[in-house]
């Protein structure tokens, strides 16, 4: 088997820590962002809340920065901070997403930090759970001792495992991760969701993500995407290196037979939107792609890829809408790999590659990318960041093309995912 040339951010060498040192640079933002935000503007509840939590983290970020990092990590905390720090979202209803789920996830401090707003719902990802309050728990209180829901004449260690029957009345707890594969101790498939911007949608024809199994029971979810995974693993094995730390939670969105849609958030990372398909090869692409969609999406938030980003537009390779710029380099920068994927399942013989169907999406992938590379070729004004990452994917693509054993399909086609 031939060894394909690497590329930035899509098919890593070994050792290649770009990802990770992107991703870190990223919490570090949100960090950050949460220490330097003002409560002008907030609700006076919310207003008194917010000065000891910035004061409190501020000084563990002295003392143990690694924990904060590590803290910012999980999605139920990066996606409303970010969306805060995007402006895509109101301030109030990110930060009521995201304190209490930094708090529960960093248990135990220092310092006293009382966070005093209604909670319905505390999302305690170091245990994986959500713990619902009806009425809604007083308070999330954090000392030395530990944290603890102040539920009115009554409070629950959060930062432990209480026995079921321990828990008071008011306390349900709902475990909606579920793992997927042995080899990605991270990825769960999740029946919750606090990504504030879950519901906004860029694709023509969709109307959001809300969560929905589609019909169909959570064991076949996780059969389908555990057989996904296995090409995944199969025909990507230097990308799957890095799938344990660029990917953890797909989130179910409905069941089409005959189409599949999926969708991801910069303000999102590590979380991916998809729909159920009967084609574990149509679930491995989406996995790719939304998770090379997470890694540009990453890389934006520390330095642009091009200057006409988001002020040109033009015809789209895969959608039927028009595009800016940065959507062709989005959908290019994630079907490349998925062309890489199609390369190592037919290279290494597996029977999903001896099909006239994936002979047919093989070259129509090619085919797609080549049309995106001619477009950014001719639109894009690539920084010097930018101008390396397309030069890789020429490169990449390049060389996918010429191991091709049959040539790229000539007529346009939208059936690519968006």
């Amino acid at each position: 088997m031939r060894a394909l040339p690497s590329a930035l951010l899509s098919l890593p060498e070994a050792g290649d820590r770009s990802f990770d040192v992107t991703l870190a640079k990223v919490r570090r933002i949100a960090i950050e962002h949460l220490l330097t935000r003002s409560a002008a503007g907030l609700s006076p509840q919310l207003a008194r809340a917010l000065p000891p939590v910035q004061w409190a983290l501020a000084r563990l970020s002295k003392s143990a920065p690694e924990r904060v990092v590590a803290a910012f990590g999980s999605p139920d905390v990066l996606a409303p901070i970010l969306a805060l720090a995007s402006g895509a979202h109101p301030a109030e209803d990110c930060l009521s997403r995201a304190v209490p789920a930094l708090l529960a996830r960093l248990g135990a401090l220092p310092e006293r930090v009382l966070w005093e707003l209604p909670l319905p719902a505390l999302v305690d990802a170091s245990r994986e759970r959500v713990l619902r309050c009806t009425p809604p728990a007083r308070a999330l209180r954090l000392g030395p001792e530990g944290a603890f829901l102040d539920l009115g004449g009554a409070s629950l260690r959060v930062d432990a495992d209480p026995d079921a029957a321990a828990l008071p009345p008011a306390v349900r707890v709902e475990r909606p991760f579920t793992r997927l594969h042995a080899a990605l101790p991270a990825l769960r498939l999740a029946t919750f969701d606090s990504n504030p911007l879950a519901m906004l949608e860029a694709h023509p024809e969709k109307g959001g993500n809300a969560l929905d199994l589609g019909g169909h029971d959570l064991e076949e979810w996780v059969e389908s995407l555990h057989a996904a995974l296995e090409l995944v693993r199969v025909g990507l094995p230097a990308w799957w290196a890095e799938l344990p730390r660029a990917l953890e939670r797909l989130v179910p969105v409905g069941w089409h037979a005959e189409r599949h849609l999926s969708a991801s958030y910069r303000e999102a990372p590590l979380v991916a939107y998809l729909t159920l398909h009967p084609d574990a090869l149509t679930l491995a692409e989406a996995v790719v792609h939304e998770t090379q969609h997470t890694k540009l999406n990453l890389l934006s938030w520390l330095e642009p890829v091009l200057e006409n980003a988001y002020t040109e537009w033009t015809a789209s390779p895969v959608r039927p809408d028009l595009r800016p710029v940065m959507g062709v380099l989005l959908a290019v920068h994630a079907f490349i790999p998925v062309a890489a994927l199609h390369y190592g399942l037919a290279e290494r013989g597996h029977p999903t590659a001896q099909t006239a169907r994936f002979a047919h999406r093989r070259r129509e992938v090619l085919a797609g990318n080549a049309r995106g590379l001619a477009i950014l070729r001719e639109k894009a004004r690539p920084t010097a960041m930018g101008a390396r990452l397309l030069a890789e994917l020429e490169r990449l693509h390049e060389a996918l093309v010429a191991a091709s054993p049959e040539p790229a399909m000539g007529a346009p086609s939208d059936a690519l995912p968006g």
